[in-house]
């Protein structure tokens, strides 16, 4: 046998080393087999850079300016938020325990109008509110409240303004002390979600009143609930559109109809 012939029998496919679970297809594929967050999992091969040799290129991080708690805090300042007084009686208790929130907002109104608001944990009202299953929302014209409902809850002030301000044995504010309309709401527990130190609070709004005839929409433009601004207590400014908001027509179109849609 020739010496050319003993060089190609002595040949042997070569053996590439192995990396895990990579094969020598994976190797040279330009689809992402490995894990690492500056890649997009689900990004098509097509979207990723390859280096000299086929393996996948992997981006630089997008370059942003981390936020600080002040930074956000003073942005949303800048955004109107409503005051709302939330309310919870137990058994146990004679007095109910209250707390003024920032967030209390609708989730839907159809067909079963849910609303949310947030807490930081732990509460003694939220406290109350898993013992009793149910709370009241007030929305409010009147800042001597708020002051009132940010009193220490373990001091005596507190008590004598819950007993001042509060119906005995409701989750309600007392006739003249400010109150526009009232909510009696259903915790739903498993519905609700902690996030860190805070619950976002969800509800099934079971029970509406005004305090007052005079609170009724449109009846009276000076009848607005409180709101938090660029941290002050204010109330609703003239507006500064000229034409109806969709919202508005579908609340005229129901007090004519009787229907939502």
């Amino acid at each position: 046998m020739s010496a050319r012939h003993g060089i190609f029998r002595a040949w042997r496919p070569l053996r590439l080393p192995f990396f895990g679970r990579r094969t020598t297809q994976n190797l040279f594929s330009t689809r992402k087999v490995y894990n690492d967050d500056n890649v997009d999992q689900t990004s098509p091969p097509s979207t990723l850079k390859t280096q000299k040799g086929g393996t996948p290129e992997t981006p630089a991080p997008a370059k942003s300016t981390r936020a600080s708690p002040w930074q956000i805090r003073g942005m949303m300042r800048l955004v109107p938020h409503p005051l709302t007084i939330i309310l919870a009686q137990d058994t146990e208790s004679a007095l109910p325990s209250g707390l003024l929130v920032s967030s209390f907002n609708t989730i839907t109104l159809d067909p079963v109008p849910y609303v949310s608001f947030n807490l930081k944990l732990p509460s003694a009202t939220y406290t109350k509110i898993q013992k009793s299953g149910v709370f009241g929302a007030s929305a409010f014209s009147n800042p001597d409240i708020a002051k009132d409902f940010l009193l220490d809850k373990d001091s005596a002030a507190y008590r004598t303004a819950l007993r001042k301000n509060v119906r005995e044995g409701k989750t309600m504010l007392k006739t003249g002390k400010g109150g526009i309309w009232w909510m009696g709401c259903q915790f739903m527990e498993k519905e609700s979600l902690q996030v860190g130190d805070h619950l976002v609070v969800i509800a099934k709004v079971v029970g509406a009143e005004y305090y007052n005839e005079f609170y009724k929409p449109r009846e009276n433009v000076q009848a607005s609930a409180l709101i938090y601004l660029d941290g002050r207590y204010r109330t609703a400014g003239e507006p500064v559109d000229h034409f109806p908001s969709p919202q508005r027509l579908e609340d005229e179109r129901f007090e004519r109809t009787g229907k939502w849609k």
